[in-house]
């Protein structure tokens, strides 16, 4: 079997206009979400993670529902998502806060959604978190930068919601590194505490000094939305194509990922938009499927699975997903060796003639030299001293051009060199883009591979 050859699929019944591409994980999909989740089986997924579209007063590009009809818009999503929830499987949603219609004074619209989802569609609470984004710009402006009565607004809701009690969960696979006053305190515990009931009768046993392998992480989640450098960003910017306006930063899903499932579950994102939790549930190695209302939007997304490949061949593959499906990574491995083999070609040709010109350089710079040393000798060697004026002044002028030739020779020398080191560089970036691009979709396999066994 290929390597890059995929199992029966046998939880979807989905059909290839909904398609956009698929990776060796995932399938990115195009249409209303209500109706794709209708393409899963009952009780198929392990995790469905999202960031909807928030009840904001004014509207975005990427469409969003007024507060008045939020709340029962977004239970039908609840709905349908809990038929294909597992029992042990988890919902967790990205809710953004926002303002009364022209009031200084907060919508309750997040704890609505909250109510909804607990009394009537009867999900369990197993947490809040709170996502602060110290990034976040100020608003709204009437409010915050105008008038100066609220601070900023830097913190998310994120309701985690549970089908059972007991939905699976591993705070293991999410701890933190240890600060550096508990590294001591491991080193020795007994000269930093002792065992005590403390004044808020919290009791502090010798366990405490235990090494965990990390501390337990709280329920705020301090993660700066500054994505800049991607390959999704970059690419855009280069192919001068608007970007998806509201990303969602990776470190989000990929907490609730690693917390929430297994190497080889299933992740869902039903408001996929630049398809974050795709690229992230990738590169965990688990299953995932992607929804996005918008065709142009999901098939922008395939910019984050093409590290290594040129602007050019990227919009190649992403006009290709904007009206059919493009499989990952056969449809992109073609162009990106191609593009590879053809730039290590002309480089390997720049190399050889960076090295026939600096052999050249060399020749004349050594000529030039010795040129030089015989113009001095003759202009410092007169025996009979009977030199008239004008023969001094071409023994100078002869020692003059000879330095130029010289200089000449030692700049063009140094300017081959800067050729050949160019060439060599090219040739070592297509090498890379190669590995890179081959390195993404390896690096899955062997985890599915692993997760097979």
């Amino acid at each position: 079997m290929d390597k890059y050859t995929r199992g029966k699929d046998a939880l979807t019944t989905f059909t290839d206009d909904q398609k956009v591409y698929t990776t060796p994980h995932g399938t990115q999909l195009h249409g209303d979400s209500l109706r794709l989740l209708q393409g899963l089986d009952d009780e198929s997924v392990d995790l469905i993670v999202t960031s909807p579209p928030f009840a904001l007063q004014r509207k975005k590009a990427y469409g969003n529902e007024d507060q008045e009809a939020y709340v029962d818009w977004l239970a039908q999503f609840g709905e349908a998502a809990k038929r294909v929830l597992k029992s042990t499987g988890s919902l967790v949603v990205d809710i953004g806060n926002a303002y009364r219609k022209g009031s200084p004074t907060r919508s309750l619209y997040p704890y609505r959604v909250l109510l909804k989802f607990v009394d009537e569609l009867e999900y369990h609470l197993a947490e809040e978190f709170f996502w602060y984004n110290p990034a976040k710009l100020p608003s709204p402006l009437e409010w915050v930068n105008k008038r100066r009565i609220r601070v900023k607004d830097a913190v998310n809701t994120i309701w985690w919601f549970s089908k059972t009690e007991w939905p699976q969960a591993d705070v293991n696979q999410v701890l933190l590194p240890y600060s550096k006053n508990m590294e001591r305190l491991l080193k020795d515990p007994e000269k930093y505490y002792k065992a005590t009931l403390r004044p808020s009768e919290h009791s502090i046993s010798r366990h405490f000094g235990n090494d965990n392998g990390g501390s337990i992480p709280p329920n705020l989640l301090q993660v700066s939305n500054t994505e800049s450098n991607s390959n999704y960003l970059r690419l855009c910017r280069a192919l001068d194509i608007k970007s998806h306006p509201a990303r969602f930063p990776s470190e989000l899903p990929r907490f609730f990922i690693e917390f929430l499932t297994k190497p080889g579950d299933v992740v869902v994102d039903i408001f996929s938009g630049s398809n974050t939790t795709g690229m992230v549930a990738e590169q965990l190695g688990r299953k995932w499927y992607s929804f996005e209302l918008s065709r142009d939007y999901a098939a922008l997304s395939i910019m984050r699975f093409l590290p290594g490949v040129s602007p050019q061949d990227a919009q190649v593959l992403y006009e290709k997903a904007l009206t059919g499906a493009v499989s990952l990574p056969e449809d992109g491995q073609p162009l990106v060796t191609t593009a590879a083999q053809s730039a290590v070609a002309q480089a390997s040709l720049s190399v050889e003639s960076a090295e026939a010109a600096l052999d050249a350089t060399e020749a004349e710079f050594l000529r030039a030299g010795e040129n030089l040393a015989k113009a001095k000798f003759a202009a410092e060697w007169n025996p009979d001293a009977t030199l008239d004026a004008n023969a001094e002044k071409a023994v100078a002028a002869a020692v003059e051009r000879a330095k130029a030739w010289a200089d000449d020779a030692a700049a063009a020398r140094r300017d081959a060199k800067r050729q050949l080191n160019k060439a060599r560089k090219l040739a070592d970036q297509a090498h890379a883009a190669l590995t890179e691009f081959e390195a993404f979709y390896k690096t899955n396999y062997a985890a599915e591979d692993a997760t097979a066994e």
